[in-house]
């Protein structure tokens, strides 16, 4: 056994025929490749077992080819990038525990890009609101426009939206999962995936096949946080997995940024308690340029827009929704118009992308993206901390 990939490919395998995770077997052998070649007793040492269970782990390891392996990968159309080998993403290897290699399905140039560009993760709730959704959808647009790639961990709500974004954007996307490449998971979101694997990359640390488990979740966000160069946080709940992905941000010394939420709002406890704990205020692309200086940063942002016409109808309304969410008829008797059109008005603001209709049949002003007035207020907060 010869080069990197075969005790990467090895030991992901293993963990496989096992069901079980390596990283702690890893170092108690004092290192992955030393695990994939200890004799029968360190083995049983590194995974804590002995007898029938210890024979079962070794006879395993033993049936394990990594040439035969490499071959079946490749006949999938499935690639693979091991600890020390080309195209293995050099921020993972920051981590404390950085996985064996990664499998992946899609795009290869883009292995390349996650060293060359600046590498976002956008993350969030399962249980995301629409404007949430709105929000994430918009800002990964953004900055894949200015030249970034986005990285989130396709789950329902945020993460979907993250990666729907970045492809409206033009930009390539890379899901991180917690099963194998060839299971993507949730099965509602196979859909995006198929997008993804055109325009971007599907990448797992476990072997194809391998279905969810719970455990593998947040070992999928040590991934994701490891790519990145900064981590955005757009909603969380107090309880929410996104805060697993910003722990590990922090301890890798990566900025992590949040959207504030409406006080007591349960969907933003996490993201608050983030900005309560010093993490960087998220409204729009700029500030994630501002804390994640990168070279290869573009000027402008995707999918920019000045708003609609402040003197116009849809103007009024988006004002009036930037202030507040309100229901359609609620908006027809403050400005004194007609029900039928501000119904018209507000059909071209979700067209446009600039509301959205939220829960209760309440409407909300979705951000201006890549505007000037966002540079103007960033101005002022700027000089008001200066003064």
């Amino acid at each position: 056994m010869s080069g990197p990939a075969d005790w990467t490919l090895g030991l992901a395998r293993l963990a496989q025929a096992l069901g079980r995770d390596l990283q702690r077997a890893a170092r108690a052998a004092g290192g992955p490749e030393r695990l994939w070649r200890a004799d029968r007793a360190a083995l049983g040492r590194a995974l804590r077992c002995e007898g029938a269970e210890l024979a079962a782990a070794h006879a395993a390891r033993g049936r394990i080819d990594p040439a035969a392996d490499r071959r079946l990968l490749a006949a999938a159309g499935i690639g693979h990038a091991g600890m020390g080998e080309a195209g293995y993403p050099a921020g993972l290897r920051a981590l404390t525990d950085p996985p064996f290699g990664l499998f992946w399905r899609g795009d290869p140039a883009v292995l390349a890009a996650l060293d060359e560009h600046p590498v976002v993760a956008v993350v969030g709730s399962r249980r995301a609101t629409a404007p949430g959704r709105a929000f994430a959808r918009g800002l990964s647009a953004d900055l894949a426009g200015r030249g970034a790639v986005v990285v989130s961990g396709l789950a329902h709500g945020i993460d979907a939206a993250a990666h729907e974004g970045a492809l409206d954007g033009g930009g390539p996307t890379v899901a991180v999962l917690g099963c194998g490449v060839d299971v993507p998971y949730p099965r509602r979101n196979r859909p995006l995936a198929e997008r993804i694997r055109g325009d971007g990359l599907l990448i797992s640390e476990f072997w194809p096949g391998t279905p969810p488990a719970p455990w593998r979740f947040p070992a999928r966000n040590r991934i994701v946080a490891g790519m990145a160069g900064a981590v955005a946080v757009v909603e969380a709940g107090r309880r929410s997995g996104a805060l697993i992905t910003a722990d590990f941000g922090l301890e890798l010394g990566r900025p992590v940024l949040a959207v504030p939420g409406w006080p007591g709002a349960l969907a933003s406890e996490g993201a608050n308690g983030l900005l309560r704990a010093g993490a960087a205020l998220l409204e729009d692309a700029d500030d994630v340029v501002a804390e994640m200086p990168h070279a290869a940063w573009g000027e402008h942002g995707a999918g920019t827009s000045g708003g609609p016409d402040p003197e116009g109808l849809e103007g009024r309304i988006h004002a009036l929704l930037a202030r507040e969410p309100r229901a359609a008829d609620g908006l027809a008797e403050a400005l004194g118009e007609d029900a039928a059109a501000v119904a018209g008005a507000l059909a071209l603001l979700e067209v446009e992308g600039l509301a959205i209709r939220g829960e209760g049949q309440r409407w909300w002003a979705a951000p201006l993206r890549g505007t000037i007035e966002s540079r103007h207020r960033r101005d002022r907060r700027t000089s008001v901390g200066d003064g």
